[in-house]
């Protein structure tokens, strides 16, 4: 992201070759599009099982949510900025909450993950750390649902996570640099100073990205795919059949492929009256269909999570033009 001569994107699409000279970087590629590419829409049963157990390291991008908001915040702000500059935030910003996606929806099934989902939550966190005490009285409504969905999107579950690091003792030095606990997203991700350092180049190329847009209707139709297989794979593993462990790994990972489309579905802003937001509101017709069924609550309120993050992403793409969406959500707890 920044003009270092180095790709900083989640899945790096170019380096130095072998012989010492460096070749044109690539397109941004989508983290939501590169978790899920080698799988089609008609998987088998061996691939969804694949799907479950090869998470990707959450950490990894739970540092590149914060670092591609870090560079979205020292973009230039006001009328005097281009069109490109605005372009590449928006971009910017979809990876961003692209990545916090991929965190929120994938389970929890080590101390890592649920550092990672725990110091992402800590960065995302709406309004101050204090709301319990400060703020909650006069919190609106609509903030506190947006405040218990973003809990609730990144919970950890019943896993036990040990402490974190103990404080120091009163014999101890190296104060400065004493860890806050186990990963720190502060520490993780250095902050950068100073104004934008993405150059022209860096500015086109994020504007390319978003020039790129996803089939939203395509990505619907393949959450409604993928949570019709969980669902059967489901009920086949209810029956207590030998292999019943095998079809609840794999209606597991189907549920992984439909919640990650449906992430970037309710991400990338739809123009008003367009198939596109036609697609986002039977995407909020499915989630809340899904309420009362096994999908796990966090998968359930990461969608919700990004349907609302998202409209400030469709501000700023085409702002008076783009769907804003506020559903009337059925309680899922």
């Amino acid at each position: 992201m920044t003009n270092d001569n180095q790709d900083r994107d989640l899945t790096p699409v170019a380096t130095d070759d072998e012989s010492g000279g460096s070749r044109p970087l690539g397109p941004i590629r989508d983290p939501l599009a590169e978790a899920t590419r080698s799988i089609g829409d008609d998987p088998s049963l061996a691939e969804l099982i694949a799907v479950r157990d090869h998470a990707p390291d959450l950490k990894v991008v739970a540092r590149e949510a914060k670092r591609c908001n870090d560079e979205a915040d020292r973009l230039p702000l006001g009328l005097e900025r281009t069109y490109e500059e605005r372009m590449a935030e928006v971009g910017l910003q979809i990876v961003g909450l692209s990545c916090a996606a991929i965190v929120a929806i994938w389970p929890t099934d080590t101390t890592n993950d649920a550092d990672a989902k725990r110091a992402l939550a800590r960065e995302t966190q709406p309004y101050c750390k204090d709301i319990d005490f400060g703020m909650a009285p006069m919190l609106s409504v609509e903030d506190a649902v947006r405040i218990r969905l973003h809990r609730a999107a990144f919970d950890v579950g019943a896993l036990v996570v040990p402490p974190g690091p103990p404080g120091p003792a009163p014999s101890d030095r190296g104060l400065a640099t004493w860890p806050l606990s186990r990963f720190d997203l502060v520490d993780a991700v250095p902050l950068a100073g100073g104004p934008a350092t993405l150059d022209t180049r860096g500015i086109a190329r994020w504007k390319a990205f978003v020039d790129a847009y996803p089939d939203l209707t395509a990505l619907v139709d393949r959450f409604s795919a993928m949570i019709a297989i969980a669902d059967r794979l489901t009920v086949m593993a209810h029956r207590n059949e030998p292999d019943s462990a095998a079809l609840s790994r794999a209606a597991e990972g189907a549920r992984i492929l439909a919640y990650l489309a449906a992430a970037r579905a309710a991400i990338w802003p739809a123009m008003l009256h367009s198939a596109d937001a036609q697609a986002k509101l039977r995407l909020v017709a499915l989630i809340n269909d899904r309420a009362c069924r096994h999908d796990p609550l966090h998968q359930q309120a990461a969608i919700r999570h990004l349907v609302n993050e998202a409209n400030f992403i469709a501000r700023r793409f085409r702002f008076g033009a783009t769907l804003e969406l506020n559903p009337q959500w059925l309680p899922i707890v």
